[in-house]
């Protein structure tokens, strides 16, 4: 009895305390970024392939959108993704973060930056993509002139030349401040029912 009680009492807290976490989420300053409206507002070199959403494939959050990369140009950027513009200041804070990607037992190296249209200056970093999916992010200061011109996330697929490799895009966020691990209440929670439920049967 005892420990039903405990894990009654355990379970309450965590559907309280679960929501409050979910409010004090960050703002997503980023539009279209689970692809609810397809790739619309997102841009893709259509001469190396094409990006859109995957239909097969679950998105983390949302759907998912494959860029499927049929070639690469010359320079680093070619095939490039321009997320949707977006308004920075400077000397603030800011966060990008995005779930992604590659094919089965293939790796590729992407570069990820904020990028200000039109001067072209940005920060960020290269990453390495594998076949597990996971939240590759960035936070740094943008010291370069605020909006406008706006910003984008800019994606350059060619940073690695061979092999070609596609590569699987889900939940993008950008927001201002420091990296916050996302949490998704729905899946604790009807975990946490299904086991109470277990437990009040035996």
């Amino acid at each position: 009895m005892r420990l039903r009680f405990t894990v009654f009492t355990a379970m309450s807290l965590v559907v309280l305390v679960l929501p409050l976490m979910v409010l004090a989420a960050p703002k997503n300053i980023l539009p279209n970024p689970d692809f609810a409206k397809d790739a619309e507002g997102w841009s893709f070199g259509a001469d190396y392939g094409t990006f859109t959403v995957d239909p097969s494939v679950k998105g983390i959050v949302g759907n998912a959108v494959l860029a499927k990369v049929d070639k690469v140009g010359a320079n680093a950027w070619e095939p490039e993704i321009h997320s949707p513009g977006f308004d920075l200041n400077n000397g603030v804070n800011y966060t990008y973060a995005f779930w992604a990607r590659a094919e089965a037992g293939k790796t590729r190296i992407l570069g990820a930056r904020f990028e200000q249209l039109n001067t072209w200056v940005g920060i960020g970093e290269d990453i390495t993509i594998d076949d597990q999916w996971k939240d590759y992010h960035f936070t740094g200061v943008w010291t370069h002139p605020g909006s406008p011109p706006q910003v984008v996330i800019h994606i350059a697929m060619n940073v690695q030349p061979e092999p070609l490799v596609d590569v699987w895009f889900s939940n993008f966020r950008v927001y201002e401040g420091d990296y916050v691990v996302e949490t998704t209440p729905v899946t604790p929670i009807g975990r946490l029912t299904t086991a109470w439920g277990s437990l009040k049967n035996k």
